[in-house]
Parts: C-alpha cells; structure tokens; sequence
C-alpha cells in the first residue's frame, strides 16, 4: 500500500509539460496558473504583476497561439517558476538567471496590438510609482521604529506556518530552498534573510519592493491575528491589493472604514489594519466562528466567518448514539455549554467505571479510539485523531519553569483510528497499516509540543524555549495538503479538515492544547458542511478533555509500539 504522492516538484513539471502542449494562450495560462487544477485560477492569476496581468487578457482577447520553439521565437515568453508562478517576459528581453524556471513557450499574435508596449510600460510604472511611494514613507520613519517592524515581522515568521508571497517579480519566502525570510531554514539574524540586510541598511538605500514588503507585512500582521500574512501566499502582496483587502475584511465584520483621505499609503495601510485587528477582536468576543479555506499546493489561506452558528443537530447520529451508551442517557441536544458540561462529565466518569476494553490500558483511552472511530467512519474518512497532553499535571505553573520547558514529545500522546474502508486498502499488511498510523500519531504529539509555549502562555519565560509556534484558533478546510510537508507527501494526506480545542487549566483557556483532525489521502475533498459537522464534533470532544482534566486522567497509549502491537492482533 503506497500513500506516498509526488509532491510539489512534480506538479509544477507536469503543469508545465501541458501548458506546452497547448495551441492557444488561455489554455496554458490555465493549467499554467492552476498547476492543472490544484491551485483555484483567482489564486494563480493574483501571483501575475500589474503588467503581467494586462499582457495575458489582451493575449487571451485576441486568442494568441503559443509557440513552444522558445529558442529561436520572438515575442513574449511564458515561464513557470520553481514556486508554481507564472511569469510573463516582454519581447526583447530574457529572464534573469531563475535555476529551475520552466519556459512554457512564446505567444503568436494573429494581430499583435501596436499599443502592447506602451501598455506594458504604463502598467509597470504604475506598480512601480506604489511601490516607489511606500519606499518614501518608510524613509521618513525613525529607524527605531522600522526596526521595531522588522522585529515584528520576524517573530511572527518564526512562530507560525510558512509564507510565499511576490512583490513585483521578488519573492519572499521561509519555506524550504525557497527560503530569504527566518523560519525553519533560516533563524532570525541569519545571513541569507532578507530581514537581516535590511536591518543593516538605511531605508533610502532599500529596494523598493523590500520597503513595500515590510510595510504590508507588518500590516497584515497587525490586522488581526499575526497569521494573518498567510492570506497573501501564493499571490502580490502590492498595496492597492492590501488596502482593498483589509476594506473587504472591515466590510465583512460589519464595521465602517476609518477615514484615510490625506494620508500616505503607508500611513493609511496602519489605520485600516488597526481598525480591522479592533473590529475583529470585537466579533470573537461576542462569539463569532471564523475559519479558513486553505490551498496546499499555493499555502494560500482566507479567512471566512461562518454565516449561522454551530449546532448540536449537525453532529452525526452514530457519535450521539454512542455517546448515549457510555453516558447512558440520550445526548441533550437542547443543552446549553454548561449543560453539556454536566453531561460529558457523567459520561468520563461512568466510562472510567467500566471495564477496560482489549488492546487498551484504560476504558478511558478505549473511549477516545471509538469516539475517533466513529466520526471517521460516519464521515467518510480515512483517518480521524484527536492530540493532547498525556497527563495534564506536568503543565501546572507550580512546576519550575525549567521543568516544563524540558517536556518532550514523547509526554504528549495522538490517538489516531482508521476508517474501515482504510483498513481494507492495507490488507493483511498490517505493519504498513501500523506505520502508517503511527507517523501521523508521531507528527501530532509533535504539533502538541510545537505550540505548548504559546498556549499555556509560557513565550515570555526566561527558562522558556523559543522553538514555538503560534497556537491555532480557528477550524480549517485543507486540500492539496500533500505538496509541500514532508510527512504529508510520504502518508497522502491530501485533504484535511482540523478543530483547535482548548480547555480550561488553574482558571485559564489553554486554546490549541487539544484538536481534532480529519483526513482523506485521495477521493473528494472536505465541504463546508463537514467542517461544520466537525466543529460541532470538537465542542463535545473539548468537554471531554475538560472533564478528564478535572479528574487528573492520564493517557498512556497511542505511541509508536502501542499501535504496533494494537493493529498486530
């Protein structure tokens, strides 16, 4: 049983491949901008620059061919980066030295418009002179303060997942060997950042695409939470885009745009992300659901609000009806968070009162397979798990700060159950289905570990650790997952749907300490319905924690060798 997919690489040299097989300009602009339908087409087009944009409508107006004898052709080429961007070449001029770029051939005009050039030209003065503009306003800031943004950006890229984004033709990235930003291959500081040069020059002497980087990304970051830079990836970060970016978001949380008539771009940018970091605390506060649409192929993320709440009638039949056996009452769907407390309560301790099933070390680990088990199998999955501490006493603030710096993987556990249809695909390999379920278990209780300091609120701690990401808030829908992570591309997770759960510990909410993953390796990907399902799956599975917390419970399964020895029998 192989889950292993090709991955990124493979994508973008076979999108590339059929782009250049196409007669017509749209076609391959297409396949080109989508990595053959991985990417959504907005997405792929957003990466295209002011002028690029203008050349491909004109060429897709007037059905311009493509020529794949790019070595001897004249005209404009199209390319395919190695990050999956497409890129427009004017005629007359030849790309700079991009290792890996694939050229998808060059355009044939059946009437080449005489204004094409000048097009090109008042296109790419117009991105220049915004650009050019944010470059002088970041001039006039004290260098305290624009070191004060560098440091900001940085610390925010070091603790959250990887971006990719263009200004102009540049790309900044923390992701792999794409990497000019601080993140996993490069630590902050480092020679190869950008953040790094920056720091050491004066701004008047900074690359205008570097200052209108700066000045966006802090933005961003500041507009609601620092994750938020995620929503350019994968596509311009320029600032006509930004502004109309965080105008749709004031819009969307219901609150009026502050005024920023007179102000420079820059200055504007700061108001309009203020104003929407306030407005969206404000909607979390009064209980609004936010999730995100996430593209693994580009690492593009948006953020949307769910448009009605989360109720109990979304939860799957089969998990209400096991719920009832081991509370021994019928699920409360009526019930109030409180109510529903009261009631998972009762259920941890009558389960824990009961025999402990085969293959576990207690009825309460028993429980938390079934619960995974059931939600995979009522909701089409091959894989459901749910993360968290093995035992919750070793996170309490009367411990030294030393000792709860030192918590390793191995003290925090995953239980993952297959779905049926999973199991069957391995066959009488249940070694490989054992691998394959415990590499999952393995990534999960090192997600725990990775965002421990920012959910027990232990960032700031001198015997602290600084290998910490920022801690999930909101649910979220993947697909195409399996491009870019190591671990995802070797165990197919293409599809994912994830719930950030937290709890309540010496009196305060402890958010990403637990969650709840779901995941397909091929087929149809999640909906919004699922994730709605999911999330009120999650609600339940928190008072669960909740009440196994209060009652010191400890769970000692799900390792390496237990699923080994589990799935073995």
């Amino acid at each position: 049983m192989l889950l292993k997919t090709p991955g990124f690489d493979t994508q973008v040299k076979a999108a590339a491949e059929r782009a250049r097989g196409c007669g017509l300009v749209a076609d391959a602009v297409r396949i080109a901008a989508t990595l053959d339908g991985m990417i959504p087409e907005q997405v792929g087009r957003a990466a295209l620059g002011l002028g690029e944009r203008m050349y491909l409508e004109l060429a897709e107006a007037h059905a311009a061919g493509l020529d794949t004898a790019t070595d001897t052709a004249e005209g404009e080429l199209l390319l395919l980066t190695e990050t999956g961007r497409l890129r427009v070449v004017p005629a007359g001029e030849r790309p700079g030295p991009e290792a890996g770029a694939a050229a998808l051939g060059t355009l044939k005009w059946q009437a080449r418009p005489e204004s094409l050039g000048r097009l090109w030209d008042l296109a790419e003065e117009v991105q220049r002179l915004q650009f050019e503009e944010i470059h002088r306003w970041m001039a006039t800031l004290e260098p305290a303060r624009v070191h004060a943004r560098l440091d900001a950006i940085s610390h925010a890229l070091v603790h959250m997942a990887p971006v990719m984004l263009y200004v102009g033709e540049r790309c900044y990235s923390n992701l792999g060997r794409f990497s000019n930003l601080p993140g996993r291959s490069l630590a902050p500081g480092a020679e190869g950042s950008v953040l790094t040069a920056l720091r050491d020059t004066p701004v008047p002497r900074w690359k205008a695409e570097d200052a209108t980087f700066v000045a966006c990304v802090h933005a961003l970051i500041s507009s609601g939470s620092p994750v938020r830079a995620e929503e350019f990836n994968g596509i311009q970060l320029a600032p006509d885009v930004l502004r109309e970016f965080l105008r749709e978001r004031m819009a969307a949380y219901g609150e009026p745009l502050p005024d920023t008539r007179g102000l420079p771009a820059g200055a504007a940018l700061d108001l309009l992300s203020g104003a929407c970091a306030r407005a969206r605390a404000a909607l979390v506060a009064d209980g609004a659901v936010f999730y995100r649409e996430i593209n693994g192929a580009s690492l593009h993320k948006r953020e949307r609000r769910m448009a009605e709440p989360v109720t109990w009638a979304e939860l799957p039949p089969e998990l209400t009806a096991l719920l009832a056996e081991a509370a021994g009452q019928p699920f409360p769907y009526a019930a109030g968070p409180e109510e529903l407390g009261t009631y998972t309560r009762g259920l941890v301790e009558r389960v824990t009162a009961g025999p402990v099933p085969a293959g576990f070390t207690t009825a309460y680990e028993g429980f938390l397979h079934r619960f995974f088990e059931t939600v995979a199998e009522a909701l089409d999955c091959d894989v459901v798990m749910g993360r968290g501490p093995k035992d919750v006493l070793a996170l309490h603030s009367a411990l030294p700060a030393e000792r709860r710096a030192a918590l390793a993987t191995r003290d925090f556990y995953c239980c993952v159950a297959a779905g049926r249809s999973f199991r069957e695909r391995f066959g009488e390999n249940r070694a490989a289905l054992a691998t394959a379920l415990s590499a999952y278990s393995a990534r999960m209780r090192y997600n725990t570990w990775h965002y421990l300091p920012h959910s027990m609120s232990w960032t700031n701690e001198e015997q602290g650790r600084d290998d910490w990401f920022f801690a999930p808030g909101m649910p979220d829908i993947t697909n195409w997952s399996d491009q870019h992570h190591t671990g995802h591309v070797a165990f197919g997770v293409r599809h994912a749907l994830r719930v950030p759960l937290g709890i309540v510990l010496e009196g305060r909410y402890r958010p990403g300490l637990y969650d709840l993953r779901l995941m397909r390796t091929d087929g149809d990907p999640f909906e919004l319905a699922h994730l709605r399902t999911a999330t009120a799956i999650g609600q339940v599975q928190a008072t669960v924690h909740q009440a196994a917390a209060d009652l010191n419970l400890t769970v000692g399964d799900f390792d390496n060798a237990w699923y080994r020895d589990f799935h073995a029998s």
